[in-house]
């Protein structure tokens, strides 16, 4: 692990100044004009502890991204208030840094192919019962191997097995104990939105959940919140989106009956306003020749935005020119795994109108995320936090999908037997 160049020339600048508060004035160690003074700072930690034991290095990598799953788990403890799909979402990304995530797709794939069969056993040419659950699945399984937006390899090896990688997993740590700081202070002090009582709600009892009046020492969690961010801030660039992302778990929020409080979220702008000031205080003017050399526009932009809103229709261009070579190619698997794979991706988005909140949440969250990514040549560390985010998205599908099962497999409908009138033993009306 320390033999790589980038990791190689890191850890020498390190050993070279020999002052670790130094980086929050200046460059960072590869001198590429990027500010990354905390980061940096975990590097002189494995450097002092460690020095040359490259073991050391990747214990330290192992436990930022096991801190990471628990800091995912705890955000959507607090953002769903559901300890079941919290767990689920920490455990599919556990899987997925330690290329395990095939093992469940694989076992997704198995399922939708009996629900089709148990389906149209039970059900017929009447298709709308359960072809969408096979649908569905098909695309979760999709989502669960990141196929539209990384190598299924790629997650743990440029972030648990790269130790350049770790910028991206430090701030991750601290992006998502900001992102479950302020859900938590919503969720635990925000007015709660009355529904208009009906006839058909159930009585009030015991076990209902009562809204608490909380103390003041609740400020606390969005004070704890903001440092947070700024640690981001100060760990990894992609950190810029973290304001974006906060403005969009208040939206949720408010859309699961939060009355969320507004003003907190100019805090967070605040401090990226600051933040791009100190920034441009401290380094070099210009880019530097690796951001040019990393800067891109063209298709791979489009096709990295894609993959995080629609990937399956990245194959556009694939089909049409496989289309164009004649009908010959009708004869092939080819044209037909792509209409399937655009077709299971526009059923699941529809379905996805059950859950709207969490499914809307996990798309757009992950891909605010991501969006300033998609103009650089891609790392795979880049992918590292709107992937954890992106954990909401696929939970709720396979959510979906266990529904949509369970119609399929069951028995058609019959219709009741047509009731006399009078039914026997009623009372004679007059």
């Amino acid at each position: 692990m320390l033999q790589d160049s980038d990791t190689n020339v890191l850890i020498a600048a390190l050993r070279n100044r020999h002052a670790p508060l130094s980086w929050f004035t200046g460059d960072w160690p590869l001198q590429n004009h990027f500010y990354r003074p905390i980061s940096t700072l975990a590097f002189e930690l494995d450097n002092a502890i460690y020095h040359n034991n490259a073991a050391g290095y990747g214990l330290t990598n192992a436990l930022l991204c096991i801190a990471c799953v628990w800091l995912l788990f705890w955000f959507l403890r607090e953002f769903t208030d559901s300890p079941m799909f919290s767990g689920s979402a920490a455990v599919l990304f556990t899987l997925q840094q330690i290329s395990g995530q095939d093992t469940i797709a694989s076992f997704i794939l198995f399922l939708a192919i009996a629900t089709g069969l148990i389906g149209l056993a039970r059900h017929g040419l009447k298709i709308w019962n359960w072809l969408p659950a096979v649908l569905v699945l098909l695309y979760a399984q999709f989502e669960i191997s990141m196929m539209g937006i990384t190598d299924a390899n790629s997650l743990g090896a440029g972030t648990i097995a790269w130790l350049p990688g770790r910028t991206a997993t430090v701030m991750t740590v601290f992006a998502l104990a900001a992102m479950a700081a302020y859900a938590r202070y919503e969720r635990l002090s925000a007015d709660k939105a009355l529904k208009v009582s009906t006839p058909l709600d159930p009585p009030a009892t015991k076990s209902q959940k009562q809204i608490k009046q909380v103390g003041g020492l609740v400020v606390l969690w969005p004070l704890l919140s903001l440092i947070f961010t700024a640690l981001a801030l100060g760990s990894y660039e992609q950190a810029v989106m973290l304001p974006g992302v906060m403005v969009g778990i208040a939206i949720a929020m408010r859309c699961m009956g939060n009355r969320v409080r507004w003003g907190w979220l100019a805090g967070y702008w605040v401090l990226l306003i600051g933040y791009l000031v100190l920034r441009k205080s401290v380094l070099p003017p210009g880019a530097s020749g690796y951001q040019l050399q990393q800067f891109r526009n063209g298709p791979g932009v489009k096709m990295c935005l894609l993959g995080y809103l629609l990937p399956s229709f990245n194959g556009v261009s694939g089909f049409i020119q496989t289309m164009e070579s004649g009908l010959i190619m009708l004869l092939t698997t080819r044209p037909y795994m792509y209409i399937l794979s655009a077709v299971s991706n526009l059923t699941a988005l529809y379905q996805a109108k059950r859950r709207w909140v969490l499914a809307l949440s996990g798309l757009s969250l992950s891909f605010i995320a991501y969006l300033p990514m998609a103009w650089v040549k891609t790392f795979a560390h880049y992918n590292y936090w709107p992937i954890a985010i992106r954990s909401i998205f696929t939970v709720t599908l396979l959510w979906i999908a266990m529904d949509l099962v369970v119609n399929a497999w069951s028995p058609q409908s019959s219709q009741a037997p047509l009731r006399l009138n009078p039914a026997p033993g009623s009372l004679p009306h007059p």
